[in-house]
């Protein structure tokens, strides 16, 4: 069992996880790579914040002006009547690495156009990680590189034209 699985089973034993009751926002790109993985298109939706806090994104203009719609929505992947991600199992994320939103792989890292925040979401258990082992140590793929090629893909993403739709 890999430290990614040990955490993340820690995590879902707390309750509520990232995975759960989240709005995950997909680009257009991220749209393509999980339509030609699973060849359904009727995996997204178009929604409102599920938190006002969310949709104050004053220290991320450009976030603001390509991931909102003019009516206040944004493409997220839809959820279960549970309130899962459609791509949740019992044994995690259902999509390779390489398939997920772009969110996701680099949740709980916080972060803007200009790049991370010190600060991880509050809601990531690092409590609960073995001691002595760090949170890059404990994610699947992820090594401080790999976050910053992933941060510029999103933003990239977000700034196609047509996006919007």
């Amino acid at each position: 069992m890999t430290d990614h699985v040990v955490l993340c089973t820690l995590c879902a034993q707390q309750g509520k996880t990232c995975c759960v009751e989240t709005d995950i926002f997909v680009t257009m790109e991220d749209v393509r790579r999980i339509f030609h993985f699973t060849t359904k298109h009727d995996f997204y939706e178009f929604r409102r914040c599920s938190t006002e806090a969310y949709r104050d994104q004053s220290d991320d203009p450009q976030w603001d002006r390509q991931v909102f719609r003019p009516d206040g929505t944004r493409r997220v992947v839809k959820r279960e009547s549970s309130g899962r991600c459609l791509f949740l199992s019992t044994t995690g994320c259902t999509l390779p690495l390489a398939v997920r939103p772009l969110v996701c792989r680099l949740h709980p890292h916080l972060y803007n156009a200009q790049g991370f925040y010190s600060d991880l979401a509050p809601e990531c258990p690092v409590h609960l990680l073995p001691p002595g082992r760090h949170l890059e140590q404990t994610i699947q793929g992820f090594c401080q590189g790999e976050a910053e090629h992933w941060h510029h893909q999103l933003y990239q993403e977000i700034m196609e034209k047509g996006d919007l739709s």
